[in-house]
């Protein structure tokens, strides 16, 4: 295992750290009765030579708080979220590109970790059942130059890595024993995390492009051959326990599970919704919404979130957004020029739009509440569930923005 003096490397970064607390007195106190939110409020007056960034004045009349502004020293180059908190790529003079964890409550750094290359794909963060967490902290995954790396998310040391001699095509759906990660060679991967190995193999019909999604002792895998495989973690595809269901189109997009139910969305315009019973899959329902489906599902109660795309013609792809019932799959509402969906509370949808906007959307109808511009951000985050949004520019700036509860 690495020395953790990898800690040390944060002392010499030139970190300006700007807490924005949640506004006091009249703020904290107002409502949605006593100060209205406008419908389409958007950020329309920032110009070239503004500094990039919203401040309070800009987000307060629409109901949000600036919670903190973190400002990095150096250009950010990707950013991403897993389990509440933040993970920047950017650069040192030692280093062209280092890993940064940013508490996702506070705004403030916790460590760097030299990587080789930019991150291929959003890294994975595994958090021990609560008996076992004494023992064992919390950890990241990341993928780099055909190897599965396992940090330690508390002081961003590397606890160990895992060759792999296969082209690696996803991030790692992590479980207590076992990672499963997807091949460019069709496959899908079981690796041990105590041997440290390729542990099973399974060849599926075509490229496998979306991370798997683990839940109980099962893997569940979509592929672009159409099919969504349910595997054991521990030893792969097992004849008579478990299963593959058919979609008639690719499945580039993680399923989503609530509860008994898995949610899949395919390319074949449909969202599948289906209940593993142990050696097959049963279909609940099934919702034609006319348009591939590319993006997975977001489910909020019993509400489910799909983002709808077609780009097979020349000119501006049609992209729009369906709020469908998780009971039946019924369509309750549609709305036209969404990109994609970030985060979803009972009341209030997050979105964007093909303008670049960030808007709130009535849960209940889909109607706009407001939009922000968010033109300028290299990436949009929402690391807690609902009503909190990160933006992230190229030139440093990271801000937290929650809505006042």
């Amino acid at each position: 295992m690495n020395s953790r003096v990898v800690l040390a490397a944060i002392a010499s970064l030139t970190l300006t750290i700007v807490i924005s607390g949640c506004s006091s007195g009249a703020a904290e106190k107002s409502s949605p009765a006593a100060n209205p939110i406008k419908p389409a409020v958007s950020n329309s007056n920032k110009s070239g030579n503004d500094p990039v960034g919203f401040s309070d004045r800009e987000v307060g009349p629409i109901g949000l708080n600036l919670i903190w502004s973190y400002h990095h020293p150096n250009k950010i180059q990707q950013a991403f979220e897993a389990n509440g908190n933040l993970y920047l790529v950017s650069a040192t003079k030692s280093h062209d590109h280092v890993l940064m964890k940013v508490d996702g409550e506070t705004g403030l750094p916790r460590w760097t970790y030299p990587l080789q290359v930019p991150l291929q794909f959003a890294p994975v963060v595994y958090v021990y059942p609560e008996e076992l967490k004494n023992s064992n902290p919390d950890e990241l995954y990341i993928v780099e130059r055909g190897a599965v790396y396992c940090i330690d998310d508390q002081f961003g040391a590397r606890n160990y890595k895992i060759l792999c001699n296969f082209p690696i095509s996803t991030s790692p759906a992590v479980g207590l024993e076992y990672l499963v990660v997807g091949g460019y060679d069709m496959r899908i991967y079981g690796l041990s995390k105590k041997n440290q190995f390729v542990s099973w193999t399974y060849l599926t019909g075509g490229g496998i492009s979306a991370a798997p999604l683990n839940s109980g002792s099962r893997s569940f895998v979509g592929s672009e051959d159409g099919m969504l495989y349910a595997v054991m973690l521990g030893t792969g595809f097992v004849r008579g326990d478990c299963w593959s269901y058919k979609t008639m189109g690719g499945i580039e997009a993680t399923p989503a599970v609530a509860g008994e139910r898995i949610f899949v969305a395919s390319r074949d315009t449909k969202v599948h919704c289906i209940s593993d019973v142990g050696d097959e899959a049963y279909l609940n329902w099934q919702s034609p919404l006319g348009l591939p489906v590319l993006g997975s599902p977001i489910i909020v109660g019993n509400s489910l979130y799909a983002v709808l795309r077609d780009d097979r013609y020349s000119g501006k792809p049609v992209q729009e957004v369906a709020c469908l019932d998780t009971a039946d799959g019924a369509e309750r509402w549609r709305k036209e020029d969404i990109s994609g969906v970030l985060t979803a509370s009972t009341d209030q949808v997050w979105v964007t739009d093909s303008e670049k906007n960030l808007q709130a959307l009535n849960a209940s109808d889909g109607s706009s509440r407001w939009s922000l511009d968010v033109s300028d951000c290299l990436e949009l985050l929402a690391p807690a569930s609902g009503g909190t949004i990160v933006t992230v520019y190229a030139q440093g700036l990271v801000q937290r923005i929650d809505r006042r509860r």
